[in-house]
This record gives C-alpha cells, sequence and structure tokens, in this order.
C-alpha cells in the first residue's frame, strides 16, 4: 500500500511541471550531438524559436517533426529552467547522410539493376541530392535531382530533375474473350527513348500546405513499334506503330494537404493531393501534343501497438489525348501479382491497403511484414472513332495508333477492367540509413492462379 502514496505524489510532480511550463517563454534552444547538420537548420525544422510560448504539446510537436525529417536516426527532446523561462534541449543521433547503393529490382516482365548515390543533407541544411543509373530489359535510364525544400529557411521549395530513359512500352488487348482470360502475351511493343528535365517550385504553407507549379520539357523518339511477333494473333494483324516521336512541353500544378508524421518505419497521420498537368505549344511542345491529365490521391496511416501500422491509400487520374509514354498503366509494382504494365487507359481508379508489423530487430536493423491488398480499375474512356472500311480506330492527329476494335474496347467493363491482387511481404529498415534496404513480396492476382514476386533493392 506504500506504493500509492508515491506514485501519486509522482502524478502531482508530473502535473505541477507540466502546470510550471505552461505558457512559459522559451528563452533558449540548445541542439545537441548535431555534427552533420547545421544547428541552424535542426531549429527550423523543429519549428520553434526564443520568444515563442511553451504548450503543453510543444515538445511532442519538435519531436515529430524532427523524426518525419529524415535526416536522424532517433531524437530526444526535454526542457529545463532557464532565466526567466525555459530552456528547450534538442538531442539527435544523426543518420548517415549519403551512400553509394547498388540497386536491383524484379517485378514480372521487368528486371533491373544499377547504382545510385544519395545525399540526403547536403551542406548540412537538409538539402537533397541524387544521382543514379540503371540497365533493364524494359526501363533502362540514368536520372539527377536535387530538392531543397527551405530556400533559405523560409517555407518556398524547388525540385530540379534531369533525366534519360530508354523503355519498351508493352499494349495489352483488354478484350478477354479473344485470349481465353487474362492476356499474358502484349500485343504490340513500342521502343522509346526521352530525355529531358523539369522543374517545380512552391510554398509550404504553416509546413502542411503544400502549393507548387512546375513545367516538364522532353524529347520522345519512337525507335520503333512492332506487333509482337510471340501473339498468334499480333503475328496476322500487321499492327501499324503504336505512337510517333514529339517534344513534350507541359505545365503542372499541384496542392497537397499533407499531416503525415513518421517514425523510424512507422507513418501516421493523412495526406491529400491534387495535380493537374497541361500540355500543348505554350509550353514548348510540340503542337501535336495538346493534352491534359488530372489526379487526386489520399494516403492515411494508423499507428497502433506502438510499432504496429495500417495504411491506406486511394486514388485516381483521368487525362484526354494523352500520349503513349503518359497514359496510366496498372501491373508490376503499383498491382502486385500482375505483370509490368499489364493494363493500360486514360482513366485509373486505384485503392491500396497495407498492414505492417514488427517481427524482429538486430542492431539497428529492423525486419517488418506485412500483408496487403491492391485494387485497380483501368479503363479507357474515350477513344477515336472507328473506320468503317479497315474496323480499325482512327489514327490521332499526334500519331497514337490504338490496338483494334476486336482486341481494345472503350467504357469500362466490370469483368475486365477491375483488378485485384493479394499477397504478404517483407521489409528490412537500418535505421541509420532514410530508407529501405530491401523489400520483398509475393502477391496472388485475384480470380486466376498467378502468383507472382516482387523484389526490391535500395530504392
Amino acid at each position: 500500500m506504500r506504493a500509492l502514496p508515491c506514485l501519486a505524489a509522482l502524478a502531482v510532480s508530473l502535473t505541477a511541471a507540466q502546470a510550471w511550463t505552461m505558457d512559459e517563454a522559451i528563452t533558449d534552444i540548445r541542439v545537441h550531438n548535431a555534427v552533420r547538420t547545421d544547428e541552424e537548420t535542426v531549429r527550423s525544422i523543429a519549428g520553434v524559436s526564443i520568444g515563442q510560448h511553451m504548450q503543453p504539446d510543444t515538445l511532442d510537436i519538435v519531436r515529430e517533426r524532427l523524426h518525419t525529417s529524415g535526416l536522424f536516426a532517433d531524437v530526444n527532446v526535454y526542457w529545463e529552467p532557464y532565466q526567466d523561462g525555459v530552456r528547450i534541449n534538442i538531442v539527435v543521433k544523426e543518420k548517415f547522410p549519403w551512400a553509394p547503393l547498388p540497386t536491383f529490382s524484379y517485378s514480372p516482365g521487368n528486371i533491373s539493376g544499377g547504382a545510385i548515390v544519395a545525399h540526403g543533407n547536403l551542406f548540412g541544411q537538409g538539402k537533397r541530392g541524387v544521382i543514379g543509373g540503371r540497365i533493364s530489359n524494359v526501363d533502362s535510364g540514368a536520372l539527377a535531382a536535387y530538392e531543397d525544400p527551405a530556400v533559405w529557411g523560409s517555407w518556398i521549395f524547388f525540385t530540379v530533375k534531369g533525366k534519360y530513359q530508354l523503355q519498351i512500352i508493352p499494349e495489352y488487348s483488354n478484350e478477354y474473350g479473344n485470349l481465353s482470360g487474362l492476356p499474358l502475351s502484349p500485343m504490340r511493343n513500342t521502343k522509346l527513348r526521352s530525355y529531358g528535365g523539369d522543374i517545380n517550385v512552391g510554398v509550404a504553407w504553416f509546413r502542411k500546405v503544400r502549393t507548387s507549379v512546375g513545367w516538364i520539357f522532353d524529347q520522345n523518339d519512337v525507335l520503333w513499334s512492332a506487333g509482337n511477333s510471340d501473339n498468334s494473333f499480333a503475328k496476322v494483324l500487321d499492327l501499324p506503330a503504336g505512337a510517333a516521336s514529339g517534344r513534350r512541353g507541359a505545365a503542372t500544378a499541384n496542392v497537397t494537404f499533407d499531416f503525415r508524421a513518421r517514425q523510424h518505419a512507422v507513418m501516421y497521420g493523412n495526406a491529400l493531393g491534387f495535380s493537374l498537368e497541361v500540355g500543348g505549344t505554350r509550353w514548348g511542345g510540340d503542337a501535336k501534343l495538346n493534352y491534359w491529365k488530372a489526379s487526386t490521391s489520399y494516403e492515411h496511416g494508423i499507428r497502433f501497438f506502438r510499432r504496429h501500422n495500417l495504411i491506406v491509400r486511394a486514388g485516381g487520374t483521368a487525362g484526354d489525348n494523352l500520349p503513349l509514354w503518359t497514359e496510366n498503366s496498372a501491373g508490376g509494382t503499383n498491382l502486385r501479382g500482375y505483370l509490368y504494365r499489364q493494363f493500360q487507359g486514360d482513366t485509373h481508379l486505384r485503392t491500396q491497403v497495407e498492414y505492417h508489423f514488427p517481427l524482429f530487430s538486430l542492431w539497428g536493423l529492423d525486419v517488418r511484414g506485412l500483408l496487403f491488398n491492391d485494387a485497380a480499375a483501368i479503363w479507357f474512356r474515350k477513344l477515336p472513332s472507328i473506320d468503317p472500311v479497315t474496323d480499325t480506330y482512327q489514327p490521332r492527329n499526334d500519331g497514337r495508333q490504338f490496338l483494334p476494335p476486336a482486341y481494345l474496347h472503350q467504357g469500362f467493363v466490370l469483368q475486365e477492367d477491375l483488378h485485384s491482387s493479394a499477397g504478404a511481404g517483407v521489409r528490412f529498415y537500418l535505421r541509420t540509413v532514410a530508407m529501405p534496404l530491401v523489400g520483398v513480396d509475393v502477391g496472388n492476382a485475384l480470380g486466376t492462379k498467378d502468383v507472382r514476386m516482387i523484389l526490391v533493392l535500395g530504392v
């Protein structure tokens, strides 16, 4: 019974301490153990300054912001009396900011390997840079990018990217009746070479609301486009080229309401985003590449039992006159259990549910399991008129030529345009690195007997 008075006294003292700090002025901020990160950057990320007043949740908010930045493996924040107010002490354990990383990924139809050099804390100010490349059987390329999340410590941010890409884009039939089930062999393949870049500039209003505008400019050259000789139907059709070369110039606009937070591998909170991309001559593109594409996305993470995580994602994209290389696709990594880009369309609705849970931890390495369900509805909302003589879709002004109506239908058909999968996976996280090292998923395409694996090493 002696423990009860002690516990009561402890509760009273904690309550009194909290009351003492309520609305007290912050008279000093100390940053400890920041070797690679500028102390002013740590204070800026923490979002507190001398002269502000302490609130009951101030320390929790500071801790959350520092964890979410991805710069620190561990964070401790506490207060102590100082002069006529309180001092906030921020103790951080920094992640290693850069590393040359090998990368490898495998998904059905897409095998790639390469390397990147990424730095997550350039100049000690939280700026990020990456340069790397990959070789793939269908999607090779190189990328260089730089991101400044807080220009001169302000709410202004910008990103600039340059890329080179060499890809083979498959086109599958969405008329299952012709192929006695899911189409597992593309009707036509198109090899495309793209190079260019984009820039994006915006403002993070009160940290949580981000608005930005951008510009995309790239050259897209069709090297060849032909029917797939392995597909018996494509052999006899003598299919024309699926697209023509063109220069794309497009303006983008984005709005994101981001209330997510992260602590190591666990994400919680929600985010809602909207984006619009409009291509045309006024943005430097070819006259024939006039199109628009609008999308929305939502993500919600729930943390429970401290290290368990339920993540729900949903989104939708619609467009008009989309060039072949900007059409929506599903399969491979975004619809696990199906082939790479197995489904295409100008309209795409998608959901994803993942449950992440801890398996074990060893020397800073967290091994986590997950169960998932992916779903996608993807179809062509608008196709050109049909030529009654040839029974083919009329070619568009930009050179886009769709598969014949016997193999590609317009409009949503529930039995053929809604797809779902379920499966399980494992993730390996190193707390001193800001990204998962290895991810392995095994997914079953529901309604079929197809079980496929996805492996990702690095990013």
